[in-house]
């Protein structure tokens, strides 16, 4: 794992760190709704009441694992494009960025298009704010290449949907490099594609 995305994660062996390993875990595979403080007390040999000395509540435990996630993604991103020498490069990058993140963490970004919804209006804002970093550095590349397509906002959230939609995916047998080359050759697509006039 890179280093960019160790570096937000507990300390391991804390009973912080156990906890939202296993809320990971079983809200990514059972759903946020089905699982309840007993449910993460119990797989870490505790009372339900002592969760309260590490979270408020099951949904700031929610927050804290999407948070983390969007955060690593963007911090690994962001060092990965650095040296870049061409917007080509830096989108191709930004893609392979993506593709290797979700392949390794693929349950954390499932909880970040499947659970946004459960979080309080604060919480959503935070989140929203992070995901408007993240669009901003892909709409920075298209904007950068192409400054005469006045599409780079629609362009730039129909790729952040096609990308965050591969939590969705069905296993498919192919390498990480084939994956980030195909899906980097659909956005080049997307971007030098005739765009329709605006009536």
């Amino acid at each position: 794992m890179p280093a960019a995305l160790l570096a937000t994660k507990s300390v391991p062996g804390t009973v912080r760190d156990r906890l939202l390993d296993v809320a990971l875990e079983l809200f990514a595979t059972r759903g946020y709704q089905a699982i309840g403080l007993r449910d993460l007390a119990a797989r870490v040999g505790l009372h339900a009441g002592s969760l309260y000395a590490h979270f408020e509540n099951k949904q700031c435990v929610l927050f804290e694992l999407i948070e983390g996630a969007l955060c690593d993604l963007l911090a690994d991103t962001k060092r990965r494009m650095r040296g870049a020498s061409s917007q080509r490069e830096r989108l191709h990058r930004f893609v392979h960025a993506f593709v290797t993140f979700n392949l390794a963490e693929k349950h954390r970004l499932l909880l970040v298009t499947r659970e946004f919804i459960n979080l309080n209006d604060q919480q959503q804002q935070e989140i929203n704010q992070l995901q408007s970093h993240y669009a901003a550095l892909l709409n920075s590349i298209i904007s950068a290449e192409y400054a005469n397509n006045a599409h780079t906002t629609l362009i730039t959230e129909a790729v952040i949907g096609m990308l965050f939609g591969q939590s969705q995916w069905r296993s498919i047998d192919v390498t990480e490099r084939y994956l980030a080359d195909t899906l980097t050759s659909f956005v080049m697509g997307m971007i030098t594609t005739e765009q329709p006039k605006h009536s």
